[in-house]
């Protein structure tokens, strides 16, 4: 007997067997029941996309399409399957003069689903921005795929971007020397796929002014950075770059800060700020959220999108903890749903009583 067939005679077996307790009547309304309940959860809203939605997709996986087939063209820069296996161009390699952290392969393969840029434009509903409210996007090199997802998302919206990045980035980031984050936006904004240009670059590394790197690897992010026309900021000490930037988001005054990776100055130097839970962060996190730029944005009632810690970020949202792109929405865990099937469950424990305690 096949696994269905086996199946469905044990189904059987269970709601009209000679052994059924109750009576047929009884398990045909449990039927019934199972039937409504099991319908309501399937069809209950989490994974459709709307047609903008679908074309924020489209528009960010030929983005990748095109940066991997431009690596394709560079010799010795098509990285191996099993690290970039949906081809999107995005992941960098193992180490190399530009690396700043050990990172996890996997997170960047995960943020390179384009379905964040569906999720970013999610969160810009959910906190009512309109098109020509300023945002503000300030990111490491690390995770090149959540930072196109959102320039795209944000620019799809009609927002006014400002972004500052940090040119460092952590292992399978944009650490490719060939390929810096600098010289990513550059071809993505040379083809069209986005606009917005970095209104300077920090050196990353300790403190967020290059420590750790090697001269060589300083000497490649300048030399990126130079060619793009973006200046590089220069400065003695994390203070000195933390009241450079903010004096740049008080001159903006952004509706939402968006913080993607780990640069110095924007998360700090208190340990308190890795305790923040991936997402959309409102004032209510100030406590925890230490010292860097986070923590000042939100003691001024400005919200933050927090993107770092990738696996819960998945959990939340719903988005696949794996490399593997769908065009279809995440499903995220929905706590009606589950008190739904857990209802369900009761009335079955309740009605079919097949055990008694003594």
């Amino acid at each position: 007997m096949g696994y269905f067939s086996a199946f469905f005679h044990g189904l059987f077996n269970i709601f009209f067997g000679s052994n059924t307790p109750l009576s047929k009547k009884c398990n045909l309304k449990l039927i019934i029941l199972a039937t409504v309940v099991g319908l309501l959860i399937w069809a209950w809203p989490s994974g459709n996309l709307t047609i903008e939605e679908e074309r924020i997709w489209d528009r960010l996986r030929d983005a990748q399409s095109y940066l991997y087939n431009l690596k394709v063209q560079t010799e010795g820069h098509v990285p191996p399957e099993e690290l970039d296996p949906m081809k999107c161009g995005l992941i960098g390699v193992e180490w190399s003069p530009i690396s700043t952290t050990i990172g996890s392969l996997q997170s960047k393969q995960i943020s390179c689903n384009p379905i964040w840029a569906v999720i970013f434009l999610r969160w810009f509903d959910e906190l009512g921005l309109k098109k020509g409210d300023r945002v503000a996007i300030l990111s490491s090199g690390s995770f090149p795929g959540f930072l196109i997802s959102s320039i795209i998302a944000a620019e799809a919206k009609g927002l006014d971007v400002f972004l500052q990045i940090s040119l460092g980035a952590s292992t399978y980031g944009a650490n490719d020397p060939d390929f810096p984050i600098s010289r990513i936006l550059a071809e993505l904004r040379k083809a069209g796929y986005i606009s917005s240009k970095a209104a300077f670059y920090t050196l990353g590394g300790d403190y967020e002014i290059g420590g750790g790197i090697p001269k060589e690897g300083l000497d490649l992010m300048l030399k990126s950075a130079q060619a793009e026309g973006v200046p590089v900021l220069r400065a003695k000490s994390l203070q000195e770059i933390t009241e450079f930037k903010m004096r740049y988001l008080d001159k903006f005054n952004p509706s939402l800060v968006i913080h993607i990776g780990g640069a110095h100055s924007n998360i700090g130097t208190n340990e308190s700020v890795l305790s923040l839970p991936p997402g959309i962060l409102s004032s209510r996190h100030e406590k925890n959220a230490g010292n860097g730029i986070i923590s000042l944005m939100l003691k001024r009632k400005t919200p933050v999108i927090h993107i770092l810690n990738v696996k819960r970020l998945c959990r939340i949202t719903g988005v696949p903890e794996r490399a593997i792109f769908v065009k279809a929405g995440p499903t995220p865990f929905r706590l009606p749903r589950a008190l739904l099937g857990l209802m369900c469950f009761a009335v079955f424990l309740y009605k079919y009583e097949r055990w008694t305690i003594e």
